[in-house]
């Protein structure tokens, strides 16, 4: 009897233990995969776009120069900065006119102590007003130094605001070159050469395409933030002709909203290329997820933003 009873005590605890204990993983079987970053890359100035040097489908490395707007003028006004750059920086390097003042003082001292030697004794060859005179030249020629130094300084100033000149010409001739923010692929061309290009108007439409976000949703009665934040997943993509592509990545953001009763949940992976270097899986369809909760979670790794909502796709057009 007593053994009948601390078994069913034992069969109850266990039981509850296992309840309590959360599922090994958490299953996602539909999850939406979507590009990182997805951007098009306007025009900063306006003018006509007078050349295009890359075409759709085209993979480029971040900074690689997409377009250039009509740069003509901006590079004029660069070039008269750099002149009066240039021009500045010589007069603040200069002190020929410190030195001319110096030599001056130099004649007027020595015009004045031989006034005053040639008016020793009683003769008084000289008169006093003579000597004042000379004095004065040579007091003004001192001050003469100190003018020229100042006016030393001031150029020196000069020539920091004419340099910054030249920075600030430099960023107008840098905005009409349209350069590509990261590494990914030209989806879109808006944009063709003789074209006018108005301020922010897109020219070119990229694609990150190395890493891929996938977004899925967990009941938030059974899964919280903290079982799977973190945390590696495996991500399934059912494939054309039968086949499955496995990919690895990890939890990088979990929404602190429940919506509907969901959990919200945000990963990251490497995009598995082909042997031609091409995405094997790519954006825009769904997959199963699958959340590793009994592992350790990767606290070290820095977390980055959800990634931002696909814009609908355009259809291709004939120019």
């Amino acid at each position: 009897m007593i053994t009948n009873f601390l078994g069913a005590v034992l069969a109850i605890t266990l039981g509850a233990d296992a309840a309590a204990a959360p599922a090994a993983d958490a299953n996602i079987p539909i999850a939406q995969v979507m590009p990182l970053d997805r951007q098009d890359i306007p025009g900063s100035d306006p003018g006509m776009l007078v050349s295009m040097a890359v075409k759709e489908g085209m993979r480029v490395t971040k900074g690689t120069e997409l377009a250039r707007v009509d740069d003509r003028e901006a590079k004029a006004q660069l070039l008269v900065k750099e002149l009066e750059s240039d021009v500045a920086e010589q007069e603040a390097n200069s002190d020929i006119a410190i030195r001319f003042q110096k030599a001056t003082a130099d004649v007027a001292w020595a015009a004045w102590k031989k006034l005053e030697k040639a008016n020793e004794g009683a003769s008084k060859a000289v008169s006093d007003i003579e000597i004042q005179r000379a004095k004065l030249d040579y007091e003004k020629a001192k001050l003469g130094i100190e003018k020229e130094r100042e006016t030393n300084v001031t150029n020196k100033l000069t020539a920091k605001a004419k340099k910054a000149e030249v920075g600030a010409a430099e960023v107008v001739v840098n905005r009409r070159v349209l350069a590509a923010p990261f590494d990914g692929i030209v989806t879109f061309v808006h944009k063709h050469p003789g074209e006018w290009v108005a301020v922010g108007e897109p020219v070119v439409e990229m694609v990150r395409v190395d890493r891929l976000g996938v977004r899925g949703s967990l009941d938030a009665q059974e899964w919280a933030a903290a079982d799977v934040d973190g945390r590696k997943v495996t991500v399934e993509f059912n494939l054309p002709r039968g086949r499955v592509e496995k990919v690895t990545g990890k939890v990088v953001f979990v929404s602190p909203v429940v919506v509907n009763g969901k959990l919200n949940v945000w990963a990251e992976i490497e995009t598995p290329m082909d042997k031609q270097g091409r995405p094997a899986v790519p954006a825009g369809m769904t997959a199963a997820m699958t959340v590793h909760t009994g592992q350790p979670a990767q606290v070290e790794a820095k977390p980055v933003s959800a990634p931002r909502a696909a814009p609908a796709a355009r259809p291709t057009t004939n120019r």
